[in-house]
């Protein structure tokens, strides 16, 4: 029977170290390879040695081996990833790094195929280990501050691009994320030097130049917003996020037709994309307006007459039996499990906000009656942009928060102004408890006490929190829409 770590010896052998090992076999008159290097696995030592010298050398020799996978299988990881086939690479990194826990590669081959994949918190622990078997490894230190960075600890991930630059300073890719997550931070200044860094390094690259037009926009600096917009289009004319952002740049600058006409492209070349398709509903609904009805000198900030008639403005609408069946048949997922929502505790949530996108009937029937309710609310029609479900169970709940994204407290655009939230009541569950789920309300102060069937609805700036711990499950819907 062959000696397993024989084969698995020459199997590791690179090339060139293999052909110089078949000629030492054939110069010393050995049959084979496999003969010349089980001879030196079994070859007694030189007198000088002890018996526990040989052990000794033996043991480390074959545990060498041990730790250093066959050639053939990290080339197959390599192939089976640059093919495309990351379930097969997923496979061969999972058996390479459970045999030999100590090489780096098979590590950070898993961890990038973990993230593309979207199980960003699965890839954590696999570019961890990558980073803490190879630190001066630039690559690895990228990978897992891009990962840090998706799951939000942002100060974590802003050490680990500053290593990957000290480690490889040309790096124009670690200064591109280092920008993004200074940005994420609020530090502005500091986000649009590394933007700039990274356009010295790599002229072309068409993403830094988009966001740095993005964030000179935020920063005030129009003129310097539009040349980087321009630029980023220049090189690459059908990026969607660079039309939006040249659309809201001149938007800014006072030029509501071109700022259309941008957003008109960036929403031809995507139409999926749902913030551009609001800015562009939100800003052709202003310039209907100033034609029509409301001019102001200044077509930034018009004064918006028409709203809710009262902050909390209450309507109702009957819950039927088939709503309820429905929204139980909708797949969800656990609170403390939803990384992009502030509810905790108990209880079970939407799996994203597009419930509206949902065939079934009853749902079909929801949207259009509270549709209607929401436009009689604010006296104008509407954009719906989010649209979920909430079951809270016994110690879930909501924190004080608000509505607000990032691009609703854009100071140009001023898209808070048209905001607003809506929580409809399907079912209130048990209120016989020292937590009945109040809806409470901040900036002045109040508790509402709702009933089946209640609506809600609120200016999208003001803040609101929910605590329940009563028996039974407690059914919300909420909507999050703006007036046009």
């Amino acid at each position: 029977m062959e000696n397993e770590q024989v084969l698995e010896f020459i199997q590791n052998l690179s090339p060139g170290k293999k052909k110089y090992e078949e000629k030492r076999a054939k110069k010393l008159n050995y049959n084979s390879l496999y003969d010349y290097i089980l001879s030196k696995f079994e070859k007694p030592k030189q007198n000088i040695r002890t018996e526990n010298d040989r052990c000794a050398k033996h043991q480390s020799f074959s545990s060498s081996v041990k730790k250093i996978p066959p050639k053939y299988q990290i080339d197959n990881l390599y192939q089976h990833y640059q093919n495309g086939q990351f379930k097969d690479a997923e496979n061969l990194a999972l058996i390479i790094t459970k045999k030999y826990p100590k090489h780096q590669f098979a590590w950070k081959v898993l961890g990038v195929i973990l993230k593309e994949s979207g199980r960003v918190v699965e890839s954590l622990l696999p570019n961890q280990e990558s980073v803490k078997l190879a630190p001066e490894d630039a690559i690895a230190q990228m990978n897992l501050g891009s990962t840090l960075q998706e799951l939000g600890k942002l100060e974590e991930a802003e050490v680990c691009f500053r290593k990957a630059i000290i480690l490889k300073p040309d790096n124009a890719y670690a200064y591109y994320n280092m920008g993004v997550t200074l940005k994420e931070l609020g530090r502005f200044e500091e986000a649009a030097e590394n933007y700039e860094q990274a356009l010295i390094f790599n002229p072309n690259y068409f993403e830094a130049y988009c966001n740095l037009g993005a964030l000179m926009q935020e920063l005030g600096s129009l003129e310097k917003a539009e040349i980087n917009c321009r630029k980023a289009i220049s090189l690459k004319p059908n990026y969607a996020e660079a039309h939006h952002n040249l659309g809201v740049v001149l938007y800014s600058k006072g030029n509501i037709d071109k700022g259309i006409d941008s957003l008109v492209k960036a929403n031809t070349i995507d139409p999926n994309s749902r913030e551009s398709d609001l800015v562009l509903s939100v800003l052709q609904g202003r310039k209907t307006r100033m034609q029509t009805e409301i001019k102001t000198n200044n077509s930034n900030d018009i004064h918006y007459k028409l709203g809710l008639k009262s902050n909390p403005f209450f309507l109702k609408r009957k819950v039927e039996p088939e709503l309820i069946m429905s929204l139980s048949q909708l797949q969800s997922r656990k609170m403390d499990e939803a990384k992009n929502t502030p509810v905790f505790g108990n209880g079970r949530c939407s799996l994203d906000y597009n419930m509206f996108d949902q065939a079934c009937p009853s749902i079909k029937n929801l949207e259009t009656d509270l549709t209607e309710l929401m436009k009689s609310a604010v006296n104008s029609d509407i954009y719906i942009y989010d649209s979920f479900f909430n079951i809270y169970g016994a110690g879930a709940g909501i924190p004080p928060h608000t509505h607000l994204s990032a691009i609703d407290k854009d100071k140009y655009l001023n898209l808070a102004k048209q905001k607003y939230s809506l929580v409809y009541y399907v079912s209130v569950g048990d209120q016989n408890c020292s937590e009945p789920g109040f809806f409470k309300l901040y900036d002045p102060e109040e508790q509402i006490l709702p009933s089946n069937g209640m609506v809600i609805i609120i200016p999208a700036d003001r803040v609101h929190s929910a605590v329940y711990n009563g028996t039974k499950d407690r059914i919300i819907i909420g909507i999050n829409f703006y007036s046009l």
